[in-house]
């Protein structure tokens, strides 16, 4: 009887976005500079040939996997804040899940990311991209806010510059140095400059019990 079990084979789409979740995957355990194609193959168990043929040099996997990741980020926060009924409900759930004591869990990659693009070109032009994306959906929120009144400010974008800046630097000290204040310190100083740089109370940024 002829035997009937056929292997799948994956088009060049999904082939691409499977070695690119492996990458990320590796960077996260091994970091940026000591990641090796054969590395990104072995835990795919395909050849390394095999990458090579879809992104022929490591600088182009490394830049592709972290737009790959940050596309992931972005398309996840457009899930989190859709048809949510305020802007001001939008921001509390974005910073919720960006602050580093939520529930995001890509800060290590990041870490990596920069730290590679100081000796990068390649990651340092993606990673400015990537960051400015990210800086833009937040900024989008905020003058949304502004447009119905929710959000005091006449600087958007120098707002979401400022909140980022301190939560990716409370990133920094929780992963790289781990010194940084408990969970409650942390929401307590974020919440602080938001109020600040939107003009909100403090008690704007709590949760509604049905968030």
């Amino acid at each position: 009887m002829p035997d009937r079990t056929t292997r799948v084979r994956k088009t060049p789409l999904s082939r691409r976005e499977e070695i690119l979740e492996a990458t990320v995957a590796r960077i996260k355990a091994q970091g940026v500079h000591t990641l090796r194609l054969s590395d990104v193959a072995d835990k795919l168990s395909v050849s390394p040939a095999l990458v090579v043929y879809h992104f022929r040099t490591k600088e182009a996997l490394i830049a592709e996997a972290f737009a790959w990741a940050a596309e992931r980020d972005l398309a996840h926060l457009r899930r989190l804040i859709h048809g949510l009924p305020t802007a001001l409900a939008q921001l509390r759930t974005a910073l919720e899940w960006y602050a580093p004591a939520g529930e995001a869990k890509g800060w290590a990659l990041w870490i990596e990311g920069w730290a590679a693009a100081l000796r990068e070109p390649v990651l340092r032009e993606a990673g400015r991209e990537l960051d400015l994306r990210w800086k833009d959906a937040l900024a989008d929120i905020v003058r949304a806010g502004r447009v119905s009144g929710e959000f005091s400010t006449e600087d958007p974008t120098g707002a979401v510059w400022r909140i980022t800046a301190l939560l990716d630097g409370f990133a920094v000290q929780t992963l790289v140095h781990r010194r940084a204040p408990d969970r409650d310190g942390a929401t307590s100083w974020h919440h602080e400059i938001v109020t600040r740089e939107l003009g909100l109370d403090a008690a704007d940024l709590t949760p509604l019990p049905d968030q």
